[in-house]
């Protein structure tokens, strides 16, 4: 048996890995709808900016930095397994690589969105809270 279908057949249960691990985040995370548009709690504009900061800090803080700090020990395994191979060394590299520019874009993106919310006049929490 190969080395890649090895891993392969590994895939399922990482996946179920991820999934059972990142299930209590996004079910005990902050509703990112803050109105429930009744007649008590209607939305309006700063809700609207409410639910874009909520959604945004939910992909990046709460699905995007764990991911990359997995993707981060799956480099950091193939490249102190690699030896002496220096295609398994460079695509290491190369991983690493890739997840910092990854992660450099989106924490870019999340400056710009919340740059443009404070100038639409958005002043709620930058962050979700943790209450």
């Amino acid at each position: 048996m190969k080395y890649s279908s090895r891993i392969l057949s590994f895939l399922p249960v990482i996946l179920l890995f991820l999934i059972v691990s990142l299930t209590p985040l996004v079910l005990n995370a902050e509703p990112l709808i803050p109105c429930d548009g009744g007649p008590s709690n209607e939305c309006d504009f700063n809700d609207l900016m409410t639910l874009i900061n909520n959604f945004i800090n939910f992909l990046i803080f709460t699905l995007a930095l764990p991911l990359a700090a997995i993707v981060f020990a799956w480099a950091g395994f193939l490249f102190m397994t690699s030896g002496g191979d220096s295609g398994k060394r460079t695509k290491a590299k190369g991983m690493l690589i890739n997840v910092v520019i990854g992660l450099v874009i989106a924490l870019a993106a999340w400056l710009i969105v919340q740059t443009i919310l404070q100038s639409l006049g958005y002043d709620g929490p930058l962050f979700l809270s943790s209450s």
